[in-house]
């Protein structure tokens, strides 16, 4: 067997699959939004760089914004459920197979590390008062990568889940480290204490217990990246559902037990408790979290309100997958409930978590200097944007069965 020549089969087979959605990217006028954000924040940052201020924290904010782009460290391995039979017999060989799923992962990652690098190293000269060179910097930083992406793998190869977790808190700490050393320290200095830090970790790395190839491991990572890229297209045109991973998360468990124990409230409570556990509700987290910073940010910029209203986009095309929920479920087609209520449960679902998600994101803005009114008003027109897109998203007709009048 070929393995090479399956990996390639798999990762050309995968982007056949995908392809012919993103005309549909296109043609949403997503790209052309992007594409204007972009030009406009490039405007907004070169007239920052005109004005930066005295004592800026640049080292801080280099920190901030290169260590995410070093640490994360993923795998595309094209893997299937039935591999764990059919490739078991050529496990030995497998870092063929591997081998080629690291180049394929680590060199998109690597470029986006550069351009953030290099976006940042406009502002990082002009503001830091002694500057590391251009060349140096990169290249510590992309051995950085490297390494992450080494420890990465090696992670996830290990038996035990407390290792993986331990040592995945120690390639974080130490990441960070490493870069705050290369920022604040002299040269010999950092690289003296990176080469030991360096090799300290990777003798580290050979201790505990690994499985040769951690299969279930991989294959499970394997279909929540392919779920969250199939999540993304279904922004703008419904494609295949796909198996998402389910998260516990008990301590969210509060927010559904509120919730009246009706026949009325039957599907608001199980699209709630869905949307708990699943990859959706971690997408609008995290970008929640992001727009948070990029508002704080912007808080006094003449840019904000389009920023916020683009964030609030984002995370509205992000909950229109709460309606492949459940899409294909044989139970919830029996319940002896109306049909109608279920898309009536997805949209209030959908408002509220809009509707809170534009009263959070815009709560940096209260840390501005602005006028009050001002501020209100932006409130006011998220909260407006929010509920339009909803009530423009509920008149669709979306699910199958529904009524004329829905």
């Amino acid at each position: 067997m070929d393995l090479q020549q399956l990996w390639k089969h798999r990762k050309d087979a995968f982007w056949q699959e995908v392809f012919p959605y993103f005309r549909y990217v296109g043609q949403s006028g997503f790209l052309l939004l992007l594409g204007f954000l972009i030009i406009g924040g490039a405007a907004g940052y070169i007239g920052f760089l005109d004005r930066i201020p005295e004592n800026y924290p640049i080292r801080v904010v280099s920190l901030v914004v290169l260590t995410p782009f070093v640490i994360y460290s993923s795998i595309r391995t094209f893997l299937k459920s039935a591999d764990i039979v059919y490739l078991l017999r050529v496990e030995p060989r497998m870092q063929e197979y591997f081998r080629r799923s690291f180049r394929y992962s680590i060199v998109p990652q690597a470029i986006f590390l550069s351009v953030a690098y290099c976006i940042l190293w406009l502002l990082y000269v002009r503001a830091d008062p002694d500057p590391k060179s251009f060349l140096l910097l990169w290249a510590v930083l992309l051995i950085l990568k490297v390494c992450n992406s080494y420890g990465s793998w090696q992670e996830r190869r290990m038996s035990m889940p407390f290792a993986r977790w331990a040592y995945r808190f120690v390639r974080f700490a130490l990441s960070i480290l490493l870069i705050a050393v290369w920022l604040w320290q002299p040269m010999w200095k950092a690289f003296l204490f990176s080469v030991i830090l360096i090799l300290t970790y990777g003798i580290a790395l050979r201790f505990p217990p690994k499985h040769k190839v951690p299969w279930d491991t991989l294959i499970a990572l394997e279909r929540d990246q392919r779920g969250r890229f199939m999540i993304f297209l279904n922004w703008f045109v419904d494609v295949p559902s796909m198996p998402q991973k389910v998260y516990k998360r008990t301590w969210l468990n509060a927010f559904s037990k509120k919730m009246p124990w009706q026949q009325q409230s039957a599907y608001f409570y199980l699209y709630t408790k869905t949307l708990l556990r699943s990859d959706v509700l971690g997408m609008v987290m995290r970008l929640l979290a992001i727009g948070m910073l990029v508002m704080y940010w912007l808080r006094d910029s003449s840019w904000a309100a389009l920023v916020y209203a683009f964030i609030l986009l984002v995370l509205g095309t992000q909950l229109a997958a709460i309606r492949r929920f459940h899409w294909y479920s044989f139970w919830a087609s029996i319940y002896p409930i109306p049909f109608r209520s279920r898309k009536q449960a997805i949209v209030k679902l959908a408002r509220r978590v809009h509707l809170i998600t534009a009263v959070l994101l815009w709560l940096p803005m209260v840390l501005g200097t602005g006028a009050w009114s001002i501020r209100i008003v932006l409130l006011l027109g998220g909260v407006l944007f929010a509920y339009l897109f909803q009530w423009i998203w509920s008149r669709k007709k979306w699910m199958e069965h529904e009524d004329d009048e829905d």
